[in-house]
């Protein structure tokens, strides 16, 4: 359970690392057909800007979505495992308590007074 649990939240940093890449590269595409092609040479100056400026709001905004979601999980996943260890601790509090009380009444019972 724990296993997969992992591999979920792995393929999802997978995948949130992909689109940044794919962002990246879009990037990359968009401002060398601007900047080195004919077509982009016949485009106004302002009118690229607005277009790089639309193109960066939008990565953005996606990479912030993202982000936020995969901060959430993240933060899911730390409360789980706070609880978790909660739970463990009183656990073995309740056994080494069982224990000791096993103990001492082996003790009381093997030693008359």
């Amino acid at each position: 359970m724990a296993r997969q649990n992992m591999q979920q939240h792995a393929y999802r940093i997978t995948r949130f690392l992909t689109v940044q890449l794919i962002a990246l590269i879009g990037w990359i595409i968009v401002q060398s057909t601007f900047s080195l092609s004919p077509l982009g040479r016949t485009i106004p100056f302002t009118v690229t800007m607005v277009i790089e400026a639309i193109w960066w709001m939008a990565t953005l905004v996606i990479m912030f979505l993202l982000f936020k979601r995969e901060y959430n999980r993240f933060v899911q996943a730390v409360l789980e495992l706070e609880n978790a260890n909660k739970r463990l601790r009183e656990t073995t509090n309740d056994i080494l308590l069982e224990l000791k009380n096993q103990s001492d009444q082996e003790e009381r019972i093997s030693r008359p007074d």
